[in-house]
């Protein structure tokens, strides 16, 4: 529940109101079951994906004998002079579950209207399971 001080509010602005009255704003999210699994679904596939890409990372970095914290901040840096287009394919396939469940939040947020574009902050106020 998000709760707002309408008194912080300008004036003029909404129906009138009481100096300290309290206000509770509900985002559709957090109503919709849908939009509760895809912000769950989401942050398993970014923690499953970064954990299997950390993973990768580490063995190529002993693999060469070099320190797996360089090794990753210049695998970081090299995929940041990609293109566009090239760096999206090349994450998606680094984290093919968190583009799976993206493409899903896309579908439900074309077909409800809902957004969950802040997903990651949403994530904080869901349990991990209903």
């Amino acid at each position: 529940m998000i709760l707002y001080d309408r008194a912080a509010a300008p004036r003029g602005v909404g129906v009138a109101y009481s100096q300290h009255e309290t206000v509770e704003m509900r985002p559709s999210v957090f109503e919709c079951a849908e939009c509760r699994h895809l912000v769950r679904a989401l942050r398993t596939a970014w923690r499953d994906d970064a954990r299997a890409l950390r993973t990768r990372l580490e063995q190529a970095a002993d693999s060469r004998g070099r320190d797996a914290r360089q090794f990753a901040v210049r695998w970081v840096f090299s995929v940041a002079t990609m293109p566009d287009e090239d760096m999206k394919t090349l994450l998606d396939t680094h984290y093919p579950k968190v583009a799976d469940a993206n493409r899903k939040r896309e579908a439900h947020e074309t077909a409800s209207g809902h957004s969950l574009g802040g997903w990651w902050m949403l994530s904080q106020y869901f349990p991990d399971e209903d």
